[in-house]
């Protein structure tokens, strides 16, 4: 009779996979509010791995507090939520088991409105100074002086909207000396700069530590980049154009003219400016300006004449050796119909020229008014002097959109020289001079002569996205499948096309919403509907675009089989032509000398 072995099964692999805490909390992170409320339940292993996910973000307020104590409506406001009794300090020991695993906290009364009482009740109660004493980010968007509560020294990111009716200086006092360690502030409101500028200097000067400032547009005047310059550790100056970040006066940057003197801005790598582009190139060639910029984004509220451009484009080709991204962005007014450009109003290769000196390039980004003034043969030269770059956008979208000098063609030489472009952006007129096919893929002759098959262009490699646009295409009902079958033949199966506009960006315009599909403001009917009709026919060829091009990838493997068939025998003949020059003949399947 043989005895059953009393040794243990081996825990299953799974298991001890789910034993590393590390592993669990990237799981845990993926997961939703209620399978992480579940997974705490499961044992004792899981539960702080699974309650630190669940609590690690609070965006809602009064799941939270309501942790504290119950929570009920106003009865005098009843759409806010106030205690129902006051807490005590056993509740509050309970409250620690969950608020100290909070990292990052958000309130938005709007969407959360929270009595008055209830922060009133908690500031009383409270057996600690700090209320959320992990917490590193701090989004507020409420009364300013119920954020205070919150502060402490270990807000590494604060992020705050500026009502525009109250007084700022004794709230940027309590934010110097309660969170003197910030590293990211994050300022928003519709206040224009001038109304708060000097408090705004004067809590610059006190956050030592800052590494990255974001402001709302036209917020960077000459007395904010001044103090700017002073900090040492800054290394990004940043503004948003969302809605919620909210914008400034554009008279407040009007005269921009910052006296920076020597070590000014050691740290700084990304700057973004809303100045015209006169006194950018100032800016840029000025003594001690900063000389690592490896990203720089100039957004002008002027149409930048060609010689501005260029003379901007010069500066920074001489002074920023280090640029990697550059984005040269002029106003666009799509209010009118105007007659077509002169040449000298549209930007040429000869402006862009000495960009070709910026040998570090991996991203571009051109926005004009008027079409860029480009050949064919122009664009083989930029893509051979850019080969690294991974964005490019040449103005896909002007405002004057009639014409283009360039064709399907012009994706040709990017396709073949910038193998790590995943981003393209272009206008041009797909509404004529479609060939079939812009190159023999893969074409191999079936003769079996030693020479070399011909192959001609390589398509994208690396393309994730093409944007279109407002390019030039004929509109439903005219047949869009040349466009598509050339298309396929260039890119990859994963590249998305796009098109459309991204000009409604005044906020004080109405909207109009038959003016132009996907919520584009009011503009010249004429410009509005051209719009519609090419994004219905470019939305055609991006609903073909993914089979096609599947049936070319599948075309290709085929063609690749018979090429490696077609060069097995073409080598077999060469050997058999080469022992015969030398005298070796082969006879009836023998060789013979």
């Amino acid at each position: 009779m043989t005895k059953r072995s009393k040794t243990p099964n081996p825990t299953p692999t799974t298991h001890r996979v789910l034993c590393i805490p590390e592993l669990l909390t990237m799981i845990f992170r993926f997961l939703s509010r209620e399978s992480n409320a579940e997974n705490a339940r499961v044992c004792r292993r899981w539960s702080d791995i699974a309650l630190d996910a669940l609590w690690r973000v609070v965006d809602d307020p009064p799941r939270l507090f309501g942790l504290l104590a119950p929570l009920r409506k106003n009865a005098e406001e009843p759409h806010e939520y106030e205690f129902e009794r006051t807490p005590d300090s056993n509740d509050w020991k309970r409250f620690d088991r969950y608020s100290t695993r909070v990292r990052h906290f958000t309130y938005q009364a709007t969407h959360h409105p929270i009595h008055q009482s209830l922060f009133d009740a908690m500031a009383r109660t409270r057996t600690r100074l700090d209320i959320l004493p992990n917490m590193n980010t701090l989004s507020w968007n409420a009364p300013l002086s119920l954020s205070i509560m919150f502060m402490h020294r270990g807000v590494k990111h604060f992020v705050v909207v500026i009502p525009t009716d109250v007084e700022v200086a004794p709230f940027f006092q309590d934010i110097a000396a309660r969170m003197p360690d910030l590293c990211h502030l994050d300022l928003r409101s519709r206040l224009p700069v001038r109304n708060i500028e000097e408090n705004t200097c004067i809590l610059l000067s006190c956050l030592t530590k800052l590494q990255k400032i974001t402001f709302p547009r036209f917020y960077f005047t000459t007395r904010v980049t001044e103090s700017l310059s002073r900090l040492d550790a800054l290394g990004v100056v940043e503004f948003q154009y969302h809605d919620e970040q909210g914008v400034g006066s554009p008279e407040d940057v009007a005269d921009f003219c910052p006296t920076l003197t020597e070590g000014a801005f050691p740290a700084l790598w990304d700057f973004s400016l809303n100045v015209d582009f006169e006194d950018a190139a100032l800016f840029v060639t000025a003594e001690y300006a900063p000389a690592n910029l490896t990203m720089l984004y100039i957004d002008s509220e002027e149409i930048e004449s060609p010689a501005d451009v260029q003379a901007l484009i010069n500066a920074v080709a001489d002074h920023c050796p280090h640029l990697k991204l550059l984005a040269l962005v002029s106003q666009r007014n799509a209010r009118t119909q105007s007659p077509p450009p002169s040449e000298d109003r549209c930007i040429d290769y000869g402006t862009l020229k000495p960009l070709l000196r910026c040998r570090n390039l991996t991203s571009l980004e051109i926005v004009h008014q008027f079409p860029l003034s480009l050949k064919q043969e122009d664009l083989e030269r930029l893509a051979v002097a850019w080969r690294a770059l991974e964005k490019l956008t040449l103005n896909n979208e002007p405002v004057h959109m009639t014409q283009s000098n360039l064709t399907l063609h012009a994706l040709l030489p990017f396709a073949e020289h910038c193998r790590q472009l995943t981003h393209l952006g272009i206008f041009i007129d797909a509404s004529h001079d479609i060939p079939t096919c812009p190159f023999p893929v893969h074409s191999t002759s079936l003769s079996l002569s030693t020479s070399k098959p011909t192959t001609g262009y390589t398509p994208f490699r690396s393309l994730h996205r093409l944007s279109m646009g407002v390019s030039i295409i004929k509109p439903h009902p005219a047949p869009t499948a040349p466009v598509a079958l050339y298309l396929s033949q260039l890119l990859p199966l994963h590249c998305k096309l796009d098109c459309g506009i991204t000009w409604n960006e005044d906020p004080a315009t109405e909207v109009d919403p038959d003016a132009m599909e996907g919520g584009v403001g009011v503009m010249d009917v004429g410009i509005a509907e051209m719009i519609a009709e090419r994004c219905e026919a470019w939305g055609e060829v991006a609903g073909v675009l993914p089979m096609l091009t599947q049936l070319r990838m599948e075309e290709r493997g085929r063609m690749g089989v018979l090429e490696r068939e077609v060069e097995d025998l073409r080598m077999r003949v060469g050997v058999v032509e080469g022992r015969a020059k030398v005298g070796v003949h082969v006879e009836d399947g023998c060789v013979t000398i």
